[in-house]
């Protein structure tokens, strides 16, 4: 990275997070959103592309709706109304994925369905400021596409831990963490993942601070 690119980022850090949601501000490992299903669903690749699925055509098509039709209320009743319209978002995206998708969608029980009031979702409702459309389908596709990093690493590390495998394909013959399929093991991998994002993000941004102040002392 050209040093003049350390010095744009450390002025406008801030705005730097707020656009890169699948590293610095990722919504599950940074922010914790989403933490409920992942932990007690996300034990396979497979479980966690459906809950990839889920969200992406959930998130930003709720957002959008919303954003449209809020633009004039209150908190108060936007509070009601986002889990009002994530359920009837939900409604359809539960049917089709049921539809194409086969009984493989009941495997994650609740914690599919749980989604439509997760803060993942809904978390949009506090703000104040009108949202235009295009930033609604920006800023959603962002935080999809940050919960799909989040949901596939831990379901990776997940399933090897568990079962040895990777998508069902046998990779070893023992189950080297067997507690990893199980709650308590979710919550302990999350844990361990964020812990070390988050870790990787300050140390980015130390870096980004030192770049930056070194060029201002040699401009």
């Amino acid at each position: 990275m050209k040093n003049k690119d350390y010095s744009y980022l450390y002025a406008n850090w801030d705005d730097t997070v707020r656009r890169r949601k699948v590293t610095l501000s990722n919504p599950v490992f940074m922010k914790g959103l989403a933490l409920a299903p992942i932990v007690v669903a996300g034990t396979s690749v497979h479980n966690g592309l459906l809950l990839c699925i889920a969200v992406f055509f959930l998130l930003t098509p709720t957002r959008v709706i919303t954003s449209i039709i809020t633009r004039r209320m209150s908190v108060p009743f936007k509070t009601f109304f986002y889990p009002f319209v994530s359920a009837i978002v939900f409604a359809f995206v539960y049917y089709y994925m049921y539809r194409y998708l086969g009984t493989s969608v009941l495997m994650l029980g609740v914690y599919l369905p749980i989604l439509v009031i997760d803060p993942l979702i809904v978390k949009n409702f506090e703000k104040t400021r009108k949202e235009s459309v295009l930033y609604s389908i920006i800023n959603g596709l962002r935080n999809t596409m940050g919960f799909a990093v989040a949901c596939m690493t831990v379901c990776v590390i997940r399933e090897f831990l568990a079962f040895g495998t990777i998508g069902g394909i046998k990779l070893v013959g023992v189950s080297l963490l067997p507690m990893a399929q199980y709650s308590f093991g979710g919550f302990l991998i999350v844990a361990l993942v964020a812990g070390l994002w988050s870790a990787a993000v300050k140390n980015y941004k130390y870096r980004v601070e030192v770049e930056a102040l070194h060029n201002e002392r040699h401009s």
